[in-house]
């Protein structure tokens, strides 16, 4: 069975689960181009790697006196109870991590030309230094002549374009298209989709005089969500993953909850709606 929702699913955002479902995205993603594209392109994966800190709670704890036994050595009475005060101060550290960033890039196949850039963002990419490196390679991009293809499945974050910023855009999810031109404006078309609602099929640009190839998001997400058994793993019983849902979707999710009961799959039963 799929999942409830008809385009982007917002427990994909997991902790848990983004990672291979970012990698799937990559993958599908440019094997559907390769399917499509003639013999004179090709599409491939890059993968890069970056640092992330992950942010916790931090907090002081002062905890009491705990008590444990100790038997002296040389005697065989009955351990003694001794006092042992824990440390006076407890704080969580902050965890680094390896995270993997993936692009689609579209290439001539005679001369290794990059002619379009699909950039798949991830939480590491839309907050602190990752932000800040990304919108450095987004400038780099809209200054030369590839194409960009900007896919944003993540709620949570800051949106990295100055168009879908000013002024902000009252939505879950953003995909744009902008087009190498000789011009030096360069022009992005928008599509704001809210969680309740199908990703679009974005047109994917190429060199002239090459029209462009439809790439079905919807379908790929849906196709990946099957494959990736996804079904078994959510439980849609439990809380939305963080950011909170705006409020029409957190009315329109309880809606579709008190119409049908959601939960893992089990003994090979799908999800009942």
């Amino acid at each position: 069975m799929g999942s409830p929702f008809p385009g982007m699913d917002p427990y994909l955002e997991d902790q848990d689960i983004w990672r291979g479902f970012h990698h799937y995205l990559a993958d599908d993603i440019a094997t559907a181009l390769n399917a499509r594209l003639s013999e004179r392109y090709f599409a491939d994966v890059e993968v890069r790697s970056t640092i992330e800190e992950i942010d916790v709670e931090t907090r002081d704890v002062y905890p009491d006196a705990i008590v444990v036994e100790v038997a002296s050595p040389l005697s065989s009475a009955a351990p003694a109870a001794v006092a042992i005060p824990e440390a006076p101060i407890q704080r969580t550290a902050t965890v680094a991590i390896e995270t993997k960033l993936r692009a689609v890039h579209i290439y001539v196949t005679k001369t290794r030309r990059l002619v379009t850039s699909i950039e798949l963002l991830s939480p590491a990419n839309k907050r602190g230094d990752g932000l800040i490196k990304y919108r450095r390679k987004r400038r780099k991009i809209l200054l030369s002549t590839v194409h960009l293809i900007e896919i944003d499945l993540v709620r949570g974050g800051q949106r990295p374009g100055n168009e879908v910023n000013e002024p902000p855009l009252d939505t879950d999810y953003v995909l744009l298209v902008n087009r190498a031109n000789d011009s030096h404006r360069r022009i992005s078309e928008i599509w704001p989709v809210a969680l309740n609602e199908p990703l679009p099929t974005l047109p994917v640009p190429l060199l002239e005089p090459d029209p462009d190839i439809p790439l079905d998001m919807t379908q790929i997400v849906n196709t990946i969500y099957m494959r990736a058994v996804y079904a078994r793993r959510i439980d849609y019983s439990e809380p939305v993953p963080p950011p909170k849902l705006r409020p029409p979707m957190e009315h329109w999710w309880a809606e579709q909850q008190q119409a049908g009961r959601y939960h893992r799959e089990q003994s090979g039963n799908d999800l009942d709606s």
